[in-house]
């Protein structure tokens, strides 16, 4: 999937330019993701992507674990890079850290300690992102697409049994521009303000 790894490393091409967004509070970051070109600040070090340890296996637990198969272009996302932080276009989505973890406790923390998984998993859906402050992104894996590329949807905070359609795979929210979640919060208020 060139185009997926075309545009994490352009975006974290672009990140590097303002080091501060390669920075992070982490005394126990790992010593392949310290990067010793960015000075330290206080208790803010460097880091730098580095490959994913993440193989087929590994998400193949993954899946067994949560009894739903992943989207191809999300496998492949995960067994890319491991980073702190990842800006895409898109401003308003917010990718969890991804480590280097072959034990896969973040994702047991992610999916099964973060939100119970009778509200998200249990119904199939995979939170796999936030969106600002307002929500979480899921893959809707109840939609059955070519290659799991299921649909995303948005789903408030305080209201986790509405689904809102945000994307319909993971190669447009990739891809949108920088005004998609703006144009998004406005068609969310104009919902909610018709209620």
């Amino acid at each position: 999937m060139r185009w997926l790894e075309d545009i994490i490393d352009s975006t974290f091409d672009k990140m590097a330019k303002e080091k501060i967004l390669m920075s992070t509070p982490d005394p126990d970051m790992s010593e392949e993701m310290f990067d010793p070109t960015i000075p330290i600040d206080s208790d803010w070090k460097g880091w730098k992507p580095i490959p994913s340890v993440l193989d087929d296996s590994d998400l193949n637990r993954l899946e067994k674990m949560i009894g739903i198969e992943l989207p191809r272009s999300y496998r492949h996302f995960l067994k890319y890079k491991h980073f702190y932080e990842l800006d895409i276009p898109d401003f308003t989505v917010n990718f969890p850290t991804h480590l280097p973890d072959k034990s896969l406790n973040g994702f047991k923390e992610w999916f099964f300690e973060y939100y119970e998984p009778e509200l998200l998993i249990e119904k199939g859906l995979i939170y796999f992102a936030g969106f600002e402050d307002y929500g979480l992104l899921c893959f809707d894996s109840t939609k059955k697409r070519e290659n799991s590329e299921y649909p995303i949807v948005f789903i408030d905070h305080e209201d986790l049994t509405k689904k809102h359609h945000y994307s319909n795979d993971f190669k447009e929210l990739m891809t949108a521009d920088n005004e998609r979640g703006n144009r998004f919060i406005v068609e969310l208020n104009e919902y909610y303000r018709k209620q």
